[in-house]
């Protein structure tokens, strides 16, 4: 007999018979073939991921073994330059934002999430609000036809969020519901153009239903 052996039979009715020689002696255990499936799954040795360099304003990213990646970073400003059809409003406020960007393994981004969280310390709890302007369903932002950049490290993410706010915006899935006080997309930009990130909180957001920032991550 061979010492420190394991030997697995799978019979016609498939149960599983371990056969375990160890130190001279036998001893035999039936198992499941699902119990077999986990055992092995778990003795898999898997590469670890690497991140590489993040940008400072990374809030997570999660990974998969296919390669598949979902980086969210917060907008490191509170004013952007908007262009509404054809008017640009320079320094226009924002409330605070939230991108989460899906990238497949060849550095294709399929998806881009927008959110407005609370202010303050985020945590997974904290209270989500509905984006006031276009282009977002709940979190899923509408690309249109502008084209994004593959995305071969996440530091190249760093400037992604300016480069979409800098897309020309119109009044793709807007509705006035989203705003307290129920404006029009073009009276709520000249309403908003000379105020602060505080008054979004104040007057003007709408909060998510039920919804926190561990729904957005």
């Amino acid at each position: 007999m061979i010492d420190n052996e394991v030997i697995i039979r799978i019979k016609e009715d498939k149960s599983v018979r371990v056969e375990i020689c160890e130190n001279g002696s036998a001893r035999t255990k039936v198992i499941t073939p699902e119990t077999l499936f986990e055992c092995i799954k778990g003795s898999i040795v898997k590469e670890p991921i690497s991140t590489g360099l993040l940008p400072p304003n990374i809030i997570c990213v999660k990974a998969n073994d296919a390669g598949m990646r979902y980086a969210v970073l917060e907008y490191q400003y509170d004013k952007a330059d908007i262009t509404y059809f054809k008017t640009e409003y320079k320094d226009f406020p924002l409330p605070r934002l939230l991108f989460g960007f899906r990238i497949e393994a060849g550095g294709r981004i399929s998806a881009v999430n927008l959110g407005v969280p609370a202010l303050g310390k985020l945590t997974p709890e904290t209270p989500m609000y509905f984006y006031p302007f276009s282009n977002v369903a709940k979190f899923s932002l509408c690309t249109g036809s502008n084209s994004l950049p593959n995305i071969k490290t996440l530091q190249s993410l760093q400037h992604l969020p300016d480069f979409v706010l800098s897309w020309p915006d119109n009044d793709d899935r807007y509705s006035s519901q989203y705003n307290k006080m129920q404006m029009e997309r073009r009276d709520l930009m000249e309403h908003l153009k000379d105020k602060d990130r505080q008054y979004y909180y104040d007057s003007v957001l709408v909060p998510m239903p039920k919804t926190t920032l561990k729904d957005f991550l």
